[in-house]
């Protein structure tokens, strides 16, 4: 069986899904500060420092101009030591999780997002903020996100070419969210559990990222 990785898009209920998701499958949640927590006990790096090299939007002046991609290779590292240390599945939710290989990690990775307009809602109704509060708040997780991603493929955080299972929340109610996720991941990993004994391993599973790109596609098209 596989684990789950969320790319976090604010205010589409993340948490809640999450939440469910590890609850119904029994996974066991894995975040961007636990992530930092174990490189820094690992590498001794501050946390603070950690946070601020991969995903901050520029280098800081006079800094070393390789900075992040020698914590991206720190945190990658680090991921890799948590597989073999960890041989259980995983919630993985945070920017991290654009870092995880998923034929290496075996791995579904998924969007839950929603344009801004109705993000932007939600963080007024659930935070108390103010509309031009609200987006800045919205536009600034979009900003961090996209400085990962262009970096590391040169594509916006939320290119579906980057996720094998895309959805767009709308007026979704997390449960109804994380009930079409965990369809997914069970139509997988049958679909896996069949083929596992006719194809070689890497085999089959360079297939199934095949297959989980098309049911992306699908998802976002019925969503669309």
């Amino acid at each position: 069986m596989r684990s789950i990785a969320l790319f976090p898009c604010s205010y589409t209920e993340g948490a809640m899904i999450i939440g469910e998701l590890a609850t119904a499958l029994r996974l066991k949640i894995y975040t961007d500060e636990m992530l930092f927590a174990d490189i820094s006990e690992r590498f001794g790096v501050p946390k603070k420092t950690l946070r601020r090299m991969l995903f901050g939007t520029a280098q800081a002046r006079n800094g070393n101009p390789f900075e992040k991609e020698i914590v991206v290779d720190l945190a990658r590292r680090t991921l890799a030591a948590q597989r073999k240390l960890f041989s259980g599945r995983r919630m993985f939710f945070g920017l991290h999780t654009t870092l995880l290989d998923p034929q290496l990690a075996r791995v579904l990775k998924v969007l839950v997002y929603d344009d801004e307009g109705q993000r932007v809602k939600r963080a007024m109704r659930q935070e108390g903020f103010s509309r031009i509060v609200a987006r800045e708040v919205v536009r600034q997780h979009d900003q961090r996100a996209s400085a990962l991603t262009r970096f590391l493929f040169c594509k916006e955080a939320y290119d579906r070419s980057l996720h094998d299972v895309v959805i767009q929340c709308g007026t979704k109610a997390a449960l109804e969210v994380t009930a079409q996720i965990i369809q997914h991941y069970n139509d997988i990993e049958s679909w896996f559990t069949h083929y596992q004994g006719t194809l070689p391993y890497a085999a089959a599973d360079n297939l199934l990222c095949g297959r989980a790109g098309m049911a992306s596609q699908g998802a976002s098209a019925n969503m669309l």
